[in-house]
C-alpha cells in the first residue's frame, strides 16, 4: 500500500469511528446519565491526592484501566497519547540509553543526566537514569505533567516532570494475577503479581516480568542478526504497613535488568546525498554542505551495521592489548556482543502521619542505582567499522519531608518541606577505529566523576478567597551544587564544583463559575543549572585562544538557563459529566538558553592521530519563544461506545542567539555571521495529535468459561508530525500516522484480546538525530576522521505486528 493510500485509510478509519459514535449517540439519551458518568482521577502532581478536574495545572493521566486498554507497555507508549510531550527512543548514544522526555518543544542536545529538562519520579521521589526499562502495567496511574515543575519537585523538572504512582497491595485478601503477550517478529511478554494481608495491619504485593521483542530489520551486513532487539526483566515488591488510621508506611523495591542487540538504526544524507551549502566564507574556504528536503525512507540494503560476533571480537581484543581500559561491573565480556547491558535498582520509602487537628507528615526516602554499558556501530552503515562505546554507574540518594494542615476554617491549605537529592555519575566512553583497528578517546583514562547535590526548602499556600475563587502559591529556593572532577585536572585554582542559586515560583488564580467548570491562570518559573566543559578544560593556551577566536565566550563552565511559562486553562465536564476537556494556551520564554556546539581546534601535539580536533562545548545565550495549546477529551457517548482524543500545536522558534558563539550546525552551514534567529526549534513536532474508539457489547451466556462476557473492539490513531533534525530546519521527517486495533472478550477477572500494531505498515523514522559522519564516504583516500561532515541517523519504526494478549486474575 502506497504511503497516500496508508493514510487517507487511517484517516478514513478515525472518520468511521466517529460516525459510529454518533449513531450510537441516540439511544444514549434514552439510558441513565449515571451509568456512563466518566471515572474521577485523582492525581498527586502538587504533592497532594485532587481530582484531575480540579488541580489547576496542564496534566495528562492515565490510569491501570486506560493503560491496560490501550495495550501501553512502557512510557514510550503513553507519550504518544500525552499532547505536549514527545519522547525519541533513540539519539546520539544509539542505543535505549538517555532517552529524556521532551515538552513542548524544549529540547537540550546533550545527554548528561545533569542537564534533563523533565524527570521521572516514582511516587514523588526522584529517579536518574534510564526509564525506559520501567514498565507501566504495574502501576495504578502515570501523570505527564506540563511547564515546569520546579516549585515543587525541584531539579530537572525546567520543562515538565512524569510521575509514576505505585499501587498499593491488596490489604482484604489475597490476589493475584498473570498475563502474557505473543506477537510476530519474535516478541513475547510474560508478568505476574501476587498480593494481600500478611497481617491485621501489614500488605505485601510481588511481581515479576520478562519482555522480549525481537529486532523488525534484518542486518544485511550479518545475515540472521536482527536489528533493534530489547529484552528486560524484572522483579518488585511493596510492602505498606498500616497499624492506625494515623500511620501509614510503605516501602518498595524493584530491580530490572535490560539486554539488548544492536539497535534499529539506520543512516542517511550523508555526504553522497548532500545537496546545499558549501558557501564561500570571506576568510577563504566555503561553509559545509547538508542534506535539504523530505529525510527518504532506507532502503533494505541500507540498514545494516558493522555489528558482527566477529567484529566484536575483534574490538575486544584490541582493547585488552591496548591496557586497562575503566569498566565497571559490567565489562565487554558480559556485554557479550554489540548493543546495551543495563542493571538498576529502585528503593523507597514512604512514611504518613496525620495527627489531631489535620495536620500531616509526610516523609519520602529514595535510593536508586544503575549501572550500563553499550557498544555500537557509530555510523550506522554496512559498509564500513567506526564503533562508539560507553558506560556510567550513576547512584542518587533523596530525602524530602513536608507539613501540611489547614487554617481559617479550612480557607487556607497549607505545605511547607524541604529536600536533598545526592546524584553521583561515573562515566567513560570511547571509540574504536575498524579500519585502522585501535580505540582512542577516554577508554583508557580514569572514568570521570560527575554530580550534584540539590537542597530545596518550598511551600504550598492555597487560599480559598470565595467559594469560586483561590488564589495559590507556590515556591522554592533552591541550592544546587555541581561537580565535575575532570575540568580540576591541571588548574592550580579549582573551578568544580560550581553553585546556583534560585527562588522559583509559580502563582495560580483559579475561578470555578460552576462545580463542572474550571479556569485558571497560571505562572511559573523553571531553572536548569549550568555545569562544566571538560573538553574545553583539556585545551592549552593556544587552543584556547582559536577557541575564544571562532567562538567568543565559549568557557570552561556554562551558566544556567531560565524558563519562564504563562499558561491559561479551562477544564470542563459536559453533558451531565458523560464528557469532558482539558485545555491549556500558553507561552513560554527560555532566557540564556543552553546549546551545545562544536569546535575545529588545531592539534598542538604531534603524536595526535589528527591534525584537528573536535571540541565539544556547551554554551549560554539563545532566547527561545514558545506558543503552544493542548486539548484533551474523553466522551462517554453511552455505554457501548466512548471516545478519546489529544491534540497539541507547539510553535518554538529561536528569537535569539549570541554572536560568534558558534551556533550549531546552522553556523556551520550558513556561515557564522548568519542569524540564527526564526529557526525552529529541533527535533519536536509542531503538530501531533491521537484518537481512539472504543465500542463493548456483553455478550448472552457464558463464553469460554467466563461468565459475564463482555466483547470490546478498539481504534487508536496516532499522528506526529514533521520534525527537523537540527536548527539548520534543512531536513525534516516525514509525517507519520500510527493505526493500532485490538478486539478481544474480557470480565471482571479475565480477558483475550488479538491486537494489531501499525496497521497500515507506517514506515516513517521514529527519530531522527544529526550527527557526524565517519562512513566510508568522508575518509575515502585519506582514512582520517572529518566531523564536520555530517548525516542524519533515523530511528526505525517498529513494523507491522499481529499479537495474542492474555490476563487473568484470581
Amino acid at each position: 500500500m502506497s504511503k497516500r493510500n496508508q493514510r487517507m485509510a487511517s484517516v478514513t478509519m478515525a472518520t468511521v469511528c466517529v460516525l459510529t459514535a454518533i449513531a450510537s449517540a441516540a439511544s444514549a439519551q434514552q439510558r441513565g446519565t449515571s451509568e456512563i458518568e466518566l471515572e474521577e482521577i485523582t492525581v498527586t502532581a502538587r504533592k497532594v491526592a485532587q481530582s484531575l478536574q480540579d488541580t489547576p495545572i496542564a496534566i495528562s493521566a492515565f490510569g491501570t484501566r486506560q493503560l491496560k486498554e490501550a495495550g501501553f507497555t512502557n512510557i514510550l507508549d503513553v507519550a504518544k497519547a500525552a499532547p505536549g510531550l514527545f519522547i525519541e527512543g533513540y539519539n546520539d548514544r544509539n542505543a535505549r540509553v538517555a532517552s529524556s522526555p521532551r515538552f513542548r518543544g524544549i529540547t537540550v542536545d546533550n545527554s548528561d543526566p545533569l542537564l534533563r529538562t523533565a524527570s521521572v519520579f516514582i511516587d514523588g521521589i526522584y529517579v536518574s537514569g534510564g526509564i525506559q526499562g520501567f514498565g507501566v502495567q504495574q502501576l495504578e496511574r502515570v501523570e505527564i505533567i506540563k511547564g515546569p515543575q520546579s516549585a515543587l519537585f525541584g531539579r530537572n523538572t525546567f520543562a515538565g516532570a512524569i510521575n509514576y504512582v505505585s499501587k498499593d497491595p491488596n490489604n482484604e485478601e489475597f490476589s493475584a494475577n498473570v498475563s502474557g503477550v505473543l506477537a510476530s517478529r519474535g516478541e513475547y511478554r510474560f508478568a505476574a503479581s501476587l498480593e494481600g494481608p500478611l497481617s491485621d495491619t501489614l500488605s505485601a504485593s510481588f511481581n515479576g516480568s520478562y519482555d522480549y521483542a525481537g529486532g523488525h530489520y534484518d542486518n544485511v551486513n550479518d545475515p540472521g542478526q536482527k536489528l533493534g532487539r530489547e529484552s528486560t526483566w524484572s522483579i518488585g515488591a511493596t510492602l505498606l504497613f498500616a497499624p492506625s488510621e494515623q500511620l501509614r508506611i510503605k516501602a518498595r523495591g524493584h530491580y530490572y535488568e535490560d539486554h539488548d542487540g544492536p539497535a534499529a538504526v539506520a543512516r542517511v544524507g550523508g555526504l553522497a546525498e548532500h545537496n546545499f551549502g558549501g558557501f564561500p566564507l570571506d576568510g577563504g574556504g566555503t561553509t559545509e554542505t547538508a542534506f535539504r528536503g523530505v529525510l527518504r525512507i532506507p532502503t533494505a540494503d541500507e540498514i545494516g551495521a558493522n555489528t558482527s560476533a566477529a567484529e566484536f571480537d575483534e574490538a575486544l581484543s584490541a582493547l585488552l592489548a591496548g591496557g586497562d581500559p575503566t569498566l565497571f561491573q559490567i565489562d565487554f565480556e558480559g556485554l557479550g556482543g554489540y548493543g546495551l547491558r543495563r542493571n538498576a535498582s529502585r528503593l523507597s520509602l514512604e512514611v504518613s502521619y496525620e495527627f489531631k487537628g489535620g495536620t500531616s507528615f509526610d516523609m519520602l526516602l529514595g535510593y536508586n542505582s544503575e549501572e550500563y554499558l553499550f557498544f555500537a556501530d557509530f555510523d550506522s552503515t554496512p559498509d564500513f567499522g567506526f564503533n562508539t562505546s560507553g558506560g556510567s554507574d550513576l547512584e542518587d540518594i533523596s530525602v524530602e519531608a513536608r507539613l501540611s494542615g489547614q487554617l481559617f476554617n479550612n480557607k487556607v491549605n497549607w505545605t511547607v518541606g524541604g529536600n536533598y537529592l545526592d546524584i553521583d555519575i561515573l562515566t567513560t566512553e570511547g571509540f574504536y577505529d575498524g579500519v585502522l583497528k585501535f580505540w582512542f578517546s577516554g577508554v583508557y583514562a580514569p572514568a570521570s566523576r560527575t554530580g550534584a547535590v540539590t537542597k530545596g526548602l518550598f511551600a504550598i499556600v492555597d487560599y480559598q478567597m470565595t467559594d469560586r475563587v483561590k488564589f495559590v502559591f507556590e515556591g522554592r529556593y533552591q541550592h544546587d551544587e555541581i561537580a565535575n572532577d575532570q575540568v580540576n585536572v591541571g588548574l592550580l585554582a579549582p573551578i568544580s564544583p560550581s553553585t546556583f542559586t534560585k527562588f522559583l515560583p509559580r502563582l495560580v488564580l483559579e475561578y470555578a463559575p460552576s462545580d463542572a467548570a474550571l479556569l485558571y491562570v497560571n505562572y511559573s518559573v523553571g531553572n536548569l543549572p549550568g555545569g562544566f566543559n571538560p573538553e574545553v578544560a583539556e585545551l592549552d593556551a593556544m587552543q584556547l585562544d582559536q577557541l575564544e577566536a571562532d567562538n567568543p565566550g565559549t568557557k570552561v563552565n556554562f551558566a544556567e538557563e531560565k524558563l519562564e511559562n504563562y499558561e491559561l486553562g479551562w477544564k470542563q465536564y459536559f453533558n451531565d459529566k458523560r464528557g469532558v476537556f482539558n485545555l491549556a494556551a500558553f507561552y513560554m520564554k527560555r532566557s540564556n538558553q543552553i546549546f551545545s556546539g562544536f569546535a575545529l581546534i588545531a592539534e598542538t601535539d604531534p603524536d595526535a592521530p589528527n591534525p584537528v580536533r573536535t571540541v565539544a562545548f556547551t554554551g549560554n545565550g539563545a532566547t527561545t519563544n514558545i506558543y503552544g495549546a493542548e486539548l484533551e477529551t474523553t466522551i462517554n457517548v453511552s455505554k457501548a461506545v466512548s471516545l478519546q482524543g489529544s491534540l497539541a500545536y507547539i510553535d518554538a522558534k529561536i528569537s535569539s542567539f549570541p554572536g560568534g558563539a558558534g551556533s550549531g550546525d546552522f553556523g556551520d552551514v550558513f556561515g557564522p555571521d548568519e542569524n540564527v534567529a526564526g529557526q525552529r526549534a529541533p527535533r519536536f513536532p509542531k503538530w501531533s495529535w491521537s484518537a481512539n474508539a472504543t465500542h463493548q457489547k456483553p455478550l448472552s451466556g457464558p463464553f469460554l468459561g467466563m461468565e459475564d462476557p463482555v466483547w470490546f473492539t478498539r481504534a487508536d490513531v496516532f499522528y506526529t508530525g514533521r520534525f527537523f533534525d537540527s536548527n539548520t530546519n534543512l531536513a525534516s521527517t516525514p509525517v507519520a500516522y500510527d493505526v493500532n486495533l485490538r478486539t478481544g472478550i474480557r470480565n471482571a477477572n479475565t480477558a483475550i484480546e488479538f491486537y494489531i500494531s501499525n496497521l497500515f505498515g507506517e514506515d516513517a523514522p521514529a527519530t531522527a538525530n544529526n550527527i557526524s559522519d565517519t562512513s566510508f564516504d568522508v575518509r575515502l583516500g585519506s582514512g582520517l576522521f572529518d566531523f564536520s561532515r555530517e548525516s542524519i541517523h533515523l530511528g526505525l519504526r517498529r513494523k507491522r505486528q499481529f499479537g495474542l494478549r492474555v490476563n487473568y486474575s484470581f
